[in-house]
C-alpha cells in the first residue's frame, strides 16, 4: 500500500510538472516512438536542442497532463502507440520540416516489407572466411572467397519490393552492414492555437509548393495585365506597357510630341530615301 501511494504521488508530481512545462510552448506534437530506435532517438533529442523539448512518458500521464495545462487536449485520439510528447514555439510545419531532415537508416528485420528490390552489390568486403560465407549464401548472396576474404561475385538481389524480409536475409544484410530502412520520428499531430495538423498537412513537398506558388503568381501577374488591372505588384509593368502603347500609337498616327519626333522624323527619312531610290532607278 505504501509503495502505491508513493507511486501514485510521483504521478502526480510528473503530471503537474508537464502540465507546468507545457503552458509554456505555444505548439504541441505527439509522435509514435513504436519501433524507432533508441539511438535514433537520442540523435533527435540532440538536434532538437534548444528548439524544442521531447518527453517519453505513459499516454494516459501525458493525456492528464494536457488536460490540467488547458492545451492540446485534441492531440488524444492521435495517441495510438508509445508516444513521444514535442514542445516547441516552432510553428508546426517548421516543426516537422526539422524533424524529417533528421531521418536515419536502419537495419532490417524479419517479416518487414521491402521498400524496393535490395540488392548487394558485387565486390570485396571486409569479412574473413568462415561460417559468415554459408550465412550469406542462405540469405540469397552470391557470396565466395577471393583473396582470403568474402567476396560477392555478381549482384545479389535478397529481396523484391513489396515482399517480406527473410530472417536469412535479414542477418545477411546485417553481417554487410547495409540497413536499407530509412526511418523517421512518426509525428501524428501537432497542435497550435486549438488548430491541430494532421501528418498528411504537415507533410508538405516544399519543391513542389515552391514551384506551385511561382507557378500560381505567374499566372496571376499574366492575368492581372490582361485585363488591365492595376496592382502594386504589376504597376511598373503596366506603365511602361501603356507608354511604349502610347508611343507607338503617337508614330503611326504622326502625332509631334517631344517623345517620338525623333522616331516620327527617322521614319519619315527612311521613307524619303526609299523614294529617291525608286524615282532614281
Amino acid at each position: 500500500m505504501k509503495m502505491s501511494e508513493e507511486s501514485l504521488k510521483q504521478k502526480k508530481e510528473f503530471v503537474s510538472s508537464l502540465a507546468e512545462r507545457i503552458k509554456k510552448f505555444k505548439v504541441i506534437a505527439v509522435a509514435d516512438i513504436r519501433n524507432y530506435p533508441d539511438k535514433h532517438l537520442q540523435a533527435l533529442r540532440k538536434k532538437l536542442r534548444g528548439k524544442a523539448d521531447m518527453i517519453v512518458a505513459k499516454n494516459s500521464l501525458i493525456q492528464r497532463a494536457l488536460e490540467k495545462a488547458g492545451k492540446g487536449t485534441e492531440l488524444a485520439s492521435a495517441m495510438t502507440g508509445p508516444t513521444a510528447l514535442i514542445l516547441t514555439d516552432m510553428n508546426p510545419f517548421q516543426l516537422y520540416r526539422l524533424v524529417k531532415q533528421g531521418k536515419g537508416k536502419a537495419a532490417a528485420k524479419p517479416g518487414q516489407i521491402a521498400p524496393y528490390d535490395i540488392i548487394i552489390p558485387a565486390g570485396e568486403t571486409s569479412l574473413p572466411p568462415g561460417p559468415v560465407l554459408s550465412e550469406l549464401k542462405q540469405g540469397g548472396v552470391n557470396a565466395q572467397i577471393k583473396g582470403g576474404k568474402v567476396f560477392i561475385a555478381t549482384d545479389s538481389v535478397v529481396a523484391k519490393a513489396g515482399q517480406k524480409i527473410t530472417d536469412a536475409a535479414s542477418k545477411a544484410l546485417q553481417k554487410l552492414g547495409i540497413e536499407p530502412f530509412e526511418i523517421m520520428l512518426n509525428i501524428h499531430a501537432a497542435w497550435e492555437d486549438r488548430l491541430v495538423y494532421k501528418k498528411d498537412v504537415l507533410d508538405v513537398d516544399e519543391e513542389k509548393f515552391l514551384a506551385d506558388l511561382r507557378k500560381g503568381a505567374s499566372e496571376a501577374l499574366n492575368l492581372s495585365m490582361s485585363a488591365s488591372y492595376p496592382t502594386k505588384e504589376n504597376i511598373k509593368l503596366m506603365l511602361q506597357k501603356a507608354y511604349l502603347n502610347s508611343k507607338s500609337l503617337a508614330v503611326n498616327a504622326e502625332i509631334y510630341e517631344k517623345d517620338v519626333i525623333d522616331v516620327i522624323l527617322a521614319k519619315a527619312n527612311m521613307q524619303a530615301g526609299a523614294l529617291k531610290t525608286k524615282i532614281g532607278a
